[in-house]
């Protein structure tokens, strides 16, 4: 892969561990981060890489994406630095952003910003 200049991925560790706001009684928020996007609806999901993923060259990630790391390490590498997300750590991957996602099995919430997709399943997976 090409060393870019390109959006940067960002990985936010170990947010449980975060200071919160405390906006009314009993609510409290840590805004990670946010975009203007107009024309895509937000998908949210889970999504599982297991051991038979192979390595994912993004020359130009198409949508803005979050992944809260539920369990595994996302491993990947941008501009020549691995970045490893763990467990509670929150990854923003921006549209545009080039990167080599490694085969490490991992699993993850997702919100991005496309709309649904009618997925096909490849074979019946359990989550």
């Amino acid at each position: 892969m090409t060393s870019s200049s390109g959006p940067l991925i960002q990985i936010f560790p170990s947010v449980n561990s975060m200071p919160l706001v405390n906006t009314k009684p009993g609510a409290w928020v840590c805004d990670l981060g946010s975009a203007e996007i107009s024309d895509q609806p937000y998908t949210g999901g889970i999504f599982v890489k297991d051991h038979l993923a192979e390595d994912l060259d993004s020359e130009s990630f198409p949508v803005n994406e979050w992944k809260y790391i539920l369990e595994g390490e996302w491993h990947m590498v941008q501009n020549g630095k691995k970045l490893i997300a763990k467990p509670g750590d929150v990854v923003f991957v921006p549209k545009g952003a080039a990167f080599l996602s490694l085969k490490n099995p991992f699993k993850a919430f997702f919100v991005t910003n496309r709309g649904g997709v009618d997925h096909k399943p490849y074979t019946r997976a359990k989550l």
